[in-house]
């Protein structure tokens, strides 16, 4: 238990100020009519406060669902584009240095880093309580199996399918009865270090477990739990009163239907694309939206693929790897999404890192390639293993649209185009020689490649990004070193994107 000083610091920050200096009033006045106050009555009175305090909060809260939900249409879901990918192209060293000439110091154009927020916090403070031991639940999350107890959450009923009723559940899921299950989900959500998204997915599996996949109970446990837990999200029913949630993102998903409110998109991720809901439009004020622009490793229990054998023959280098599939089930769920431009969709892609386990495989293999060789030549053998290790191919044709992938998918996946290809090779380059990397997209043709930032001056072609020098390096130009710009690719209308050092 947190000490009494912290508590009350706390009830200080997070309650309205004229609400929390009345009761700290009322406590003082207790304490100067005794000598002393026991550490479990002081405890118990600052419970009862918080506890006091999220009542009235999801009070008002419940008061607003009562209300008639507003019928709103539902606008389609937006459709990833079809780019016009650059196909490789094989290096000539007579024609591509002609070309060159023209092209070689740029000032880059640097896309803007998305925001990063911290995740929310309960949108009311949680008290804190002395729980004896009892029997655990459990359920599956990506083949991962997580311990906890929901309590009384399997036996949770809704009384009916109107506004009343909701109301009336969200008192009941939001009451003291449920606090635990809150906390345990927000402790969760540390301990396996899920992201916005990976949260989101945890409460869905939990509550199908819960309650039954595909009942109005469990989609209402997981928004009550999900709104609770500080992030923007509203219920919704459809014209046969199935329950759905619309969940505010920062940015732009594809293939998911959304609402459009107050200028805020609120996006449907059952899969389901109704023409129009009864929406609620109670509101939290502090609520917030899921950050897809960060997403994190979720831990998840290992369950190794097969073996895969990545070769080029034409730096005679052959690498075994073997990804954990459970991670791969995850990234596959994971929305293609986009914030204010949509150049930024690749950040999220370049800067999570492979998991420990495929490193542990992957690396030394590797490092003994590349040991004692100067940091331009092991570039180049990284970069010709990804050239000539991995089957390109059009998104266009193997998946229909754009799909980006992280590091991780193009080493599972038999097929990879030159974004894929970007992206695992920045990540070889900052982890094995601890360079800083940087992608460069050109719009036309739509081409994703890189470029190298050295600890001394290389020669080839180059982009200056903040007075610093980065060296093209292209794992779709086959045959091309560090250097080597692709012919009919110009620098001058390329974009940047900052990438972070791997961990």
């Amino acid at each position: 238990m947190k000490r009494p000083t912290l508590i009350l610091l706390s009830l200080t920050f997070l309650m309205p100020q004229g609400f929390a200096q009345k009761q700290q009033t009322s406590l003082r006045d207790k304490i100067q009519q005794r000598k002393s106050v026991s550490y479990d009555e002081f405890a118990q009175n600052v419970n009862d406060r918080f506890q006091a305090f999220r009542d009235s909060v999801n009070s008002r809260y419940a008061t607003m669902m009562e209300r008639v939900w507003k019928s709103q249409p539902i606008k389609e879901a937006k459709k990833p584009p079809i780019e016009k990918e650059l196909e490789p192209v094989f290096y000539d060293k007579e024609k591509d240095n002609q070309y060159l000439d023209e092209h070689k110091r740029l000032e880059a154009v640097i896309v803007p880093i998305p925001e990063f927020k911290p995740q929310p916090d309960p949108i009311a403070p949680l008290p804190e309580e002395i729980v004896e031991p009892t029997s655990t639940n459990s359920f599956s999350f990506y083949g991962t199996t997580i311990e906890i107890n929901w309590g009384n959450a399997s036996k949770f009923k809704l009384k009916g399918d109107d506004e009343k009723a909701f109301a009336a559940a969200y008192r009941e899921l939001t009451g003291s009865a449920y606090n635990q299950l809150l906390s345990n989900c927000l402790d969760i959500r540390y301990k396996y270090n899920l992201c916005d998204w990976a949260y989101f997915k945890m409460l869905e599996c939990l509550s199908q477990a819960a309650c039954g996949k595909g009942t109005n109970e469990a989609v209402f446990l997981q928004g009550v739990l999900f709104s609770q837990s500080g992030y923007q999200m509203r219920f919704a029913y459809d014209d046969s009163h199935q329950l759905h949630l619309l969940c505010r993102i920062n940015g732009m998903v594809y293939n998911y239907n959304y609402f459009l409110a107050d200028g805020m998109l609120f996006f449907i991720f059952d899969g389901s694309k109704p023409d129009k809901l009864n929406i609620c439009d109670a509101m939290f004020d502090e609520e917030q939206d899921m950050d897809l622009d960060h997403a994190k490793l979720p831990i998840l229990t290992k369950d190794m693929s097969d073996n895969r054998l990545v070769v080029s023959k034409f730096i005679q280098l052959e690498i075994q790897t073997s990804v954990n599939k459970n991670i791969i089930s995850f990234f596959n769920d994971y929305p293609i999404s986009y914030s204010k431009d949509v150049v930024m969709k690749w950040y999220k892609y370049g800067n999570i890192a492979m998991t420990q386990e495929l490193k542990d495989q992957l690396y030394p293999q590797l490092k003994e390639k590349i040991k004692n060789a100067p940091k331009l030549m092991a570039a180049n053998i990284l970069l010709s293993w990804v050239q000539f290790g991995l089957v390109y191919a059009l998104d266009e044709k193997v998946w229909g649209y754009d799909r980006p992938f992280f590091a991780e998918e193009t080493l599972y996946y038999p097929f990879a185009d030159c974004e894929d290809r970007a992206v695992l090779y920045s990540q070889l380059v900052r982890d094995l020689l601890d360079l800083d990397v940087i992608l460069v997209y050109n719009a036309n043709p739509g081409h994703l490649y890189t470029a190298i930032c050295f600890d001394e001056n290389m020669p080839g072609d180059y982009i200056m990004v903040n007075d610093r020098k980065f060296t093209i390096a292209d794992p779709t130009y086959y045959g091309a070193n560090v250097g080597k710009t692709m012919s009919r690719m110009n620098n001058s209308t390329a974009n940047v994107l900052l990438l972070n050092k791997q961990r």
